[in-house]
């Protein structure tokens, strides 16, 4: 038995629920109860309200008879990669190593593993059983706040995924969610490190989810992840050095480009989209239909570019020429 997302599972012609966005890759999810404990994590609570979500998507549970059959489907329906997590057990990457033969015994679409690694042999041993990515989850930029809510030391935690991306150069990527408490200056600081190591950031918005520790808390303004989405590009293009970027107290405030520059790279639009390994769309992992988007799952329409436009230049000068 495993676990599929519900819109996965929908694509891979598992289950027939109604959708307004399909998902690029089938999300696998491997075990319960997970042992970390992270507060904004439905998997860390163990509680039965919570224990079948991860984010705000179900995961329902199917035989590995129905994951041959879906993952039959999948690529016939647009489905471009397997992305397989894991909750924290006791097992170290036994399991794991036995599920990515499995699964690159049942498809050929190429297999990112999310997981929690002890170290960088672990990652190198999940890469020789097939799968192309490994992503090693930092989720909390701010040191104290990744101790209060994930526990343990975020260093340490960097310097393994450092490790890992030295070691499997262009296979390693991770998470970070925004709005956990870091100001935008730390997060861009870490993702200005992760960078220039070679390391794929998916970006997250902070979701309060009924049933966590922190289900009373709030998103992130959307002004304010506007502008960690466009430091993140700004900086994996190369375009600017994260020296030239100013803040005032931990808010940017200039990403040390002429107006025309921003406007010339940022107005296409892919800035706003869903980050992380190739093909990982997510359609509403953070968001509900008809509310705020912050990952885009595809491309955007011009009314939807100068929105998002508008939303990050909320504290500068607004794009009016844009509007034109």
């Amino acid at each position: 038995m495993i676990r599929i997302s519900a819109g996965s599972a929908a694509c891979m012609g598992l289950t027939a629920i109604k959708m307004d966005a399909y998902p690029t890759t089938a999300y696998l999810l491997s075990g319960s109860s997970c042992m970390m404990g992270c507060s904004f994590c439905p998997q860390g609570s163990g509680t039965d309200e919570t224990i079948d979500r991860l984010g705000r998507v179900n995961w329902p549970g199917f035989t590995w008879e129905q994951v041959k059959e879906g993952l039959d489907r999948a690529e016939k329906v647009g489905i471009k990669r397997i992305c397989l997590q894991s909750v924290r057990h006791n097992d170290g990457i036994d399991t794991l190593v036995e599920l990515i033969n499995r699964l690159k015994g049942l498809s050929n679409l190429p297999l990112s593993v999310s997981a929690w690694l002890g170290d960088q042999e672990e990652a190198s041993a999940l890469v020789k059983a097939g799968a192309d990515r490994i992503s090693v989850s930092l989720d909390v930029v701010n040191p104290n706040i990744y101790q209060k809510i994930k526990g343990g030391s975020l260093e340490q935690r960097l310097n393994l995924l450092l490790n890992c991306a030295d070691h499997l150069p262009g296979k390693v990527s991770t998470h970070i969610i925004c709005g956990l408490g870091e100001s935008e200056k730390e997060a861009l600081q870490i993702i200005d490190r992760l960078v220039k190591a070679g390391v794929t950031i998916a970006l997250f918005a902070f979701v309060p989810l009924k049933g966590t520790p922190l289900e009373g808390g709030f998103p992130p303004p959307v002004d304010s992840y506007r502008r960690i989405q466009a430091g993140y590009y700004l900086l994996k293009e190369d375009l600017v050095d994260f020296k030239s970027f100013k803040f005032e107290r931990g808010k940017v405030i200039s990403f040390g480009l002429p107006e025309k520059d921003l406007e010339k790279y940022l107005s296409e639009g892919s800035v706003f989209q869903t980050t992380g390994c190739p093909d990982c769309n997510r359609p509403f992992y953070n968001e509900r239909p008809g509310g705020i988007i912050y990952n885009y799952h595809r491309a955007l329409s011009d009314h939807e570019k100068i929105k998002a436009l508008d939303e990050l230049f909320k504290s500068f000068k607004r794009v009016e020429s844009l509007k034109k």
